[in-house]
Parts: structure tokens; C-alpha cells; sequence
């Protein structure tokens, strides 16, 4: 086999080859079950209750889908293999790169286009140009996402494509570059589409270092976000100043609104137990301290708001249009800065086990369920504190309208802090993957509550008065459990 096979080999298994080394293989059994739920239930359905030819459309969007979840899982990970010393010292490493992506880029492309060219013969008199388009789409679709893995910017960019979709200078801008393509594409359809396509393979190709220091500045950014992302699921989330300068300069704020905190408690100290918690808290938690979760979610709103402020300066648009086009992705983002910040703290807990034998000493410590009972209120507060600082957000959405029933996202959070009341006594090191389940289970309950809304907006106080009580049953049931559990602290002595 010649080594440039060998190599495209290893790079194509390298994702899968990671998880097993790491013990984490059941977590891409898990990511492929939701897949299937989420993609693979709605092809079937629209195959048994639509007509043919929605049907076959409704399933060829969900198909391709899935195969740029599964182009990103594999480009992420030729990101990750495109380190600077590699490109030195093996031979053939930024070739074999550069094959493997244009390659499985081909290929998935001449995929999606075959299944066009079959689909188009069967329900379509025009196949070659329809299939054509299918190309066309799904290799910018591909590109696109390539250069978001390389880029951070490009997230931000789509994350604001759907409130710009609203302004009408905007629109008319895209309208009049895709008429005047498009009247070109007429003309020349598959000279042009081929010129794209090598236009496009270029591109992928150049988002590969070559060695040089801002390749290796770029693969060290790159790496530092990844590890960052990694261990926020773990509750050891490094602090801003981890990201450069700018980082650095963002974080001093937030240290100094710290020390100020801390002081303040000290200086206050009493042996009582809401004394005591709120010293030790400090140490529990870490960088995932709820004022330290307040102030940037506090920081994350000013950004926003200064980006919506931006674009209506530029556009003329105004703030309702703008809402009307991001709110889908602004509840999305407010959900899961409200649950992230709950999950990762039993994270937390466990980086700061050595410290914890030493915390019990301090005078005024509660013991046995009421150190249970205390540690459980933490959390609680944790969960309320991020829903007050997200409160202009959540106002914002409700004063943009008829968007109420995307709030039933964020409301999923209160039922789901319940659940992470546990034994912390028998607590292990959290994986990253460790918040896929909670999260998947608040974004599970969160969408058909959002359906239900959807299609049914009288079943908003209904849905909200179960919403209660299911909380309530829960944080009750949870509140007695936790005077049979051992004492939580040290955290994992009994695992």
C-alpha cells in the first residue's frame, strides 16, 4: 500500500481511534442514536404520510444534514492532525491532509449529486441541471462548514445571517448577486459549476498550514479553544486570560469584581452555616462561581446588544425586525447558558476534592444531610442566578412577540437542576461528554414543549402549570433523598 494510502487511512479512522483510546467510544454510539432520532424518525415519517415528491425532498435535506455532521466530525479532526512540527518532520503529512479532505470533499459532493441525478429522473424532467444544484449547494454547504472549524469568525457571521435575513437593504444585496449568477449559471451550467467546484477544492486546500509560525499560531488557538470546550464539561474551564491578550484584557472585571466578593464575605465572616457555604463556594467552584457565570453572561448580552445596535446603524432596520430573524438561535444560546453552568459544577466539585478535607475544618461547617441540603441550595442558586441574569434576554424575546413559545427551551432548566441533585460522596471525574446527557434530555423535553406551543398556544397555561409541578415533585423527591445520602464532601471518597 503506498504510504500517502497508509497516512489517508489513519487520518479518515483518527476520530474514531480517539474515542477508543480515551474509553469515550459509547459516546459516538449515542451521538449515532440521536442522530437516527432526530433524522432519521422524520425521514420515515414524511415517507409514510407526504406525497411523493415533498416526501423525497424532505428526506434528501435530511440526509444531507447528516452527512455534514458526520464532514465536520472528520474535517475537525484533519484540523486537529494539521500540527505545525508534523508538517517538518513527516514525510508526505501536509500532502496526505490535503488528499484526505479533497477527497472525502469529492466524495460526499459526487454523492449528493448522484442521488439528485436519481432522484431528479424519477420526479423531474430537468435531472442534469436540478442535480447540478444539488452540487453546487452541497459543496458550499461543505466548504462553509470547513471553513467555520478553521475560523472562528465564520460562526459568527452565520449566527447573524438570520437576523440580517429580516433587513431589506440586506436581502436586496443577496437577491441581486444570486440573479446575477444565476443568469450566468443559464448560460454555461456545467462550465460554471466546475469552476465553482475548483474554485471551492482550492479553498479547502489553503485552510492547511504549512509549517510556518502562523501556521503554528493558528493550530495553538485552535487547540486552546478545543481544550477549552473539553474541559467546560469537566468544571475545570480555564479563565479568559487562557485565550491571549484580549482575553486577558475582558477578564479583569471579573477578577476584580471577585476579590471584592470574597472580601466582602470574609469581612463578614460569621460560624454559620450561609456564612460558611458562602466562603467555601469560592474554593468549591472554582472558575464556575456563580458570579463569575453572572458577569459573563451579563457580558455576552452587552456584546449582543452592541452587534444588533451595529446592524441597525448599518441597515436602517429596527430591533423588532432584527429579533424576528435570530430569536430561534437567541433562545437556543440563553438555554444553554442556563443549564451549562448547573451541569458543570459537579465537575467542579471533583477538581477541588484535595481542598475539601481541609474546608470541613472551618468552624460553623454543616455535617452529614445538612452539608447535602446546603451543596443541593448551591446548585439551586446557581440555576436562579443565571435565570435573573439572562432576565434581559428572556425580555427582549417576549417584547419582539409571538415568540413566547420559545421560552419553553429555557424553562427546562429549573426540572433539570433537580436532577443533578446526587450523591456527591460516590461523584467520579467527569468525561467530556459527561453534560451530553442532561443537556440532551433538557433539549429533548425543551422541543416538544416548543411544538406543543407551537401548534397549540391556548396550552400555555396548562403546559406551564405542569412544568411546575413536575419541578416541584421533583425538588421534593430530590430534597428528602438527599438526608439518606452519605456526607457529599470530600467529594468521590466513596467511589
Amino acid at each position: 500500500m503506498p504510504a500517502t494510502a497508509a497516512q489517508v487511512q489513519v487520518m479518515l479512522l483518527a476520530p474514531w481511534q480517539w474515542r477508543r483510546n480515551d474509553g469515550s467510544l459509547w459516546s459516538l454510539r449515542l451521538y449515532g442514536a440521536v442522530l437516527v432520532l432526530l433524522l432519521g424518525v422524520p425521514a420515515v415519517a414524511a415517507l409514510v404520510w407526504m406525497e411523493p415528491r415533498p416526501a423525497w425532498a424532505a428526506v434528501g435535506v435530511l440526509a444531507s444534514l447528516g452527512l455534514i455532521l458526520v464532514w465536520g466530525l472528520q474535517f475537525g479532526a484533519l484540523l486537529r492532525l494539521d500540527h505545525p512540527h508534523a508538517a517538518h518532520t513527516v514525510p508526505g503529512h501536509p500532502r496526505a491532509l490535503r488528499v484526505t479532505a479533497l477527497g472525502l470533499w469529492l466524495a460526499t459532493v459526487a454523492l449528493c449529486g448522484l442521488c439528485a441525478l436519481l432522484g431528479a429522473s424519477l420526479l423531474r424532467d430537468d435531472g442534469l441541471r436540478f442535480a447540478l444544484v444539488v452540487v453546487l449547494g452541497s459543496a458550499a454547504a461543505l466548504t462553509l462548514v470547513a471553513a467555520a472549524l478553521r475560523w472562528w469568525a465564520v460562526w459568527l457571521l452565520l449566527s447573524l445571517a438570520g437576523a440580517f435575513a429580516g433587513v431589506a437593504a440586506w436581502r436586496a444585496v443577496v437577491i441581486g448577486i444570486w440573479s446575477w449568477f444565476y443568469a450566468h449559471w443559464q448560460v454555461q451550467p456545467l462550465g460554471l459549476t466546475l469552476m465553482l467546484l475548483a474554485a471551492q477544492g482550492l479553498l479547502l486546500c489553503s485552510l492547511f498550514g504549512g509549517g510556518g509560525a502562523s501556521h503554528a499560531r493558528a493550530y495553538a488557538s485552535r487547540e486552546r479553544q478545543r481544550k477549552s470546550m473539553a474541559a467546560s464539561a469537566t468544571g475545570d474551564k480555564p479563565t479568559l486570560a487562557a485565550y491571549g491578550r484580549w482575553g486577558e484584557w475582558l477578564s479583569l472585571p471579573l477578577l476584580h469584581v471577585a476579590d471584592v466578593w470574597l472580601a466582602h464575605v470574609c469581612r463578614h465572616a460569621k460560624a454559620t452555616p450561609r456564612s460558611v457555604i458562602a466562603r467555601i463556594e469560592v474554593v468549591l467552584h472554582g472558575n464556575q462561581h456563580w458570579l463569575g457565570q453572572v458577569i459573563a453572561m451579563a457580558l455576552v448580552q452587552a456584546l449582543v446588544l452592541l452587534g444588533f445596535l451595529l446592524a441597525m446603524r448599518l441597515s436602517g432596520a429596527d430591533m423588532l425586525m432584527l429579533l424576528e430573524g435570530g430569536r430561534v438561535g437567541i433562545s437556543i444560546g440563553l438555554t444553554s447558558m442556563a443549564i451549562n453552568g448547573s451541569i458543570t459544577l459537579r465537575g467542579a466539585l471533583w477538581r477541588s476534592r484535595r481542598e475539601q478535607a481541609l474546608l470541613m475544618l472551618v468552624p460553623g461547617m454543616p455535617q452529614g444531610a445538612a452539608l447535602n441540603r446546603a451543596l443541593a441550595w448551591q446548585l439551586m442558586r446557581h440555576c436562579l442566578c443565571a435565570w435573573l441574569a439572562l432576565l434581559p434576554a428572556v425580555a427582549a424575546m417576549l417584547w419582539a412577540g409571538q415568540a413566547i413559545h420559545l421560552l419553553a427551551l429555557l424553562a427546562m432548566a429549573l426540572p433539570m437542576t433537580a436532577l443533578l441533585w446526587g450523591d456527591v460522596s460516590r461523584l467520579r471525574a467527569a468525561r467530556p461528554t459527561a453534560a451530553l446527557g442532561p443537556a440532551l434530555l433538557c433539549y429533548a423535553a425543551g422541543g416538544l414543549s416548543l411544538l406543543l406551543l407551537k401548534w397549540q398556544p391556548a396550552a400555555l397555561l396548562p403546559w406551564a402549570l405542569g412544568v411546575l409541578l413536575l419541578s416541584t415533585a421533583l425538588l421534593t423527591w430530590r430534597w428528602r433523598r438527599l438526608a439518606r445520602l452519605p456526607q457529599a464532601l470530600p467529594a468521590g471518597r466513596l467511589a
